[in-house]
């Protein structure tokens, strides 16, 4: 039986009001605590700041501090319902505080203490979930102590493969792939993994107006003890996880995905292109003088204000250049320490250097 409202006055009415307002505050702080969003690492709300003489060091015991890590978010987590009942019950006032009610929604956290007891073992953690994946791939390097030792050591180097924050944190060394999850670390040991590429997926920034596109990849082992597990990074960080793998990444679907800054700004160029219209020739389309391969696609006019309006001048040229081109030679004429201001910037033609905008380019029909 869930807890009933006290009886409402109007007087109740407002701390209605006022506890509907506060829980919808509650729920937002509480949704970006536990996915932290950059604002909340700036400020050190995070579990990894308010916690870190308890989590130690992870460059010096890197399972170690994850295992704290964690338990500890998995305590955390679990106080979210209590503290939302008690502060509805004790300071808005708007349901009974009863025991019953109390120790429901503290059920979870109850158990989440007695799961951490467990993982702790005495402080051996050889209960932890990470600890036991660590022993299955005991053969490599003796216990699942030494298992870990030989981690932390190649996690200190510099040279290893770190992508992301503290949950979905990718870490790549000479031997091991380490996934940290919000409460499961994984881990794969190099020579007993095999990686292919499973899909993208694409989010636009709303700053650069540029798709950032990700690539999920399987980590599949033979290894019965150890999971499989998936990976997401950014594109443009592909190369660099090439570069430290030491097996192939396997593409056997065939994904497409962009690698560099100018390849995903030429597919947001193509798509404000696309905005803009055709312009219909009777003329035949011959190839890209740049590239001299692919049609002559693109037309230079001006669309985005009067004639002898504004910097962007009419250009007379006739199709000389393809879409790929084009992007290309309006990027190198950006800033390239500001890339969130290409799509709004300007280049001179290629060919008669007047000056155009992106809203000025048209697809070539014919």
């Amino acid at each position: 039986m869930l807890p009933q409202p006290v009886g409402i006055s109007h007087q109740g009415h407002t701390m209605v009001s006022e506890f509907a307002l506060a829980s919808i505050v509650y729920f937002l702080v509480v949704l970006g605590f536990v996915f932290p969003p950059p604002e909340f690492y700036g400020i050190g709300l995070t579990i990894e700041s308010m916690f870190r003489r308890a989590l130690g060091d992870e460059a010096m015991h890197f399972t170690e501090y994850h295992m704290r890590l964690t338990t500890v978010r998995l305590l955390v987590h679990c106080c979210i319902l209590p503290t939302y009942y008690l502060s509805a019950a004790v300071l808005f006032e708007v349901v009974e505080l009863r025991l019953s009610y109390l120790l429901l929604s503290s059920t979870p956290l109850l158990l989440s203490f007695l799961v951490s007891l467990y993982w702790h073992a005495g402080g051996t953690w050889k209960n932890h979930p990470l600890a036991k994946t660590l022993a299955s791939h005991a053969s490599h390097a003796g216990t699942w102590v030494s298992v870990s030792d030989a981690l932390a050591t190649e996690f200190r180097r510099v040279d290893k493969f770190v992508h992301g924050k503290t949950w979905g944190k990718i870490v790549v060394t000479d031997n091991w792939i380490v996934r940290c999850g919000l409460y499961v670390i994984n881990t794969a040991y190099q020579p007993d993994v095999h990686m292919s590429i499973q899909s993208t997926d694409e989010h636009l920034d709303p700053e650069t107006r540029l798709t950032s596109q990700f690539i999920n990849i399987n980590v599949s082992s033979i290894n019965p003890g150890a999971a499989d597990f998936r990976i997401r990074l950014n594109a443009t960080d592909y190369n660099d996880l090439c570069n430290k793998v030491s097996g192939p990444i396997l593409n056997v679907r065939n994904v497409v995905f962009h690698q560099t800054l100018t390849e995903r700004f030429e597919e947001a160029f193509k798509e404000e292109v696309t905005q803009n219209g055709l312009f219909v020739t009777d003329r035949e389309i011959q190839e890209c003088i740049g590239c001299l391969y692919a049609p002559s696609d693109v037309k230079i006019s001006k669309l985005c204000d009067d004639l002898n309006t504004g910097d962007c001048k009419h250009c007379l040229c006739r199709p000389m250049w393809c879409m790929r081109c084009m992007a290309k030679w309006f990027a190198n004429r950006q800033d390239q320490s500001t890339p969130e201001r290409w799509l709004s910037g300007k280049a001179p033609c290629p060919t008669c250097r007047s000056k155009f905008c992106m809203r000025d380019v048209q697809f070539v029909s014919s």
